[in-house]
């Protein structure tokens, strides 16, 4: 599966995507991540990212610079934090951190790229895992 070649396409990069993509596992997250288009992330991921790997020596430090190299991180506001709670509150599954996923990418006219089932039914995701 190649990437769809469109003009302007804004991708918000979940955190399962970044993992993956370090991971090497799935080819279709790195023909997005390298591809054409606007790349953003949620300063959600840092956290997430933070949680996850932040044992581990100097690990994150690494992961956190490929993240603001190859995308722009998008903070936390208010606007888009009552946003994420409102879609949260209709949300079927996933906690708040992909709800700021998703209201990120609607934001900022873009679609979110994961893999992560909670994604696999919302309009304006780019699944790339199992379903």
């Amino acid at each position: 599966m190649s990437v769809p070649e469109r003009i302007n396409i804004v991708i918000v990069i979940d955190t399962w995507a970044w993992i993956e993509y370090w991971k090497g596992n799935i080819q279709q997250v790195g023909q997005y991540i390298d591809g054409p288009g606007e790349k953003l992330t949620s300063v959600i991921s840092i956290a997430e990212i933070e949680r996850k790997y932040g044992n581990h020596a100097g690990s994150t430090d690494s992961m956190i610079r490929e993240i603001r190299q190859k995308s722009r991180i998008i903070p936390l506001d208010t606007t888009l934090a009552r946003k994420a709670g409102a879609i949260r509150r209709v949300m079927k599954e996933g906690g708040l951190g992909d709800a700021i996923i998703y209201a990120t990418a609607q934001n900022h006219g873009g679609e979110v790229l994961t893999g992560d089932p909670h994604f696999l039914d919302l309009p304006g995701v780019v699944y790339i895992g199992k379903n």
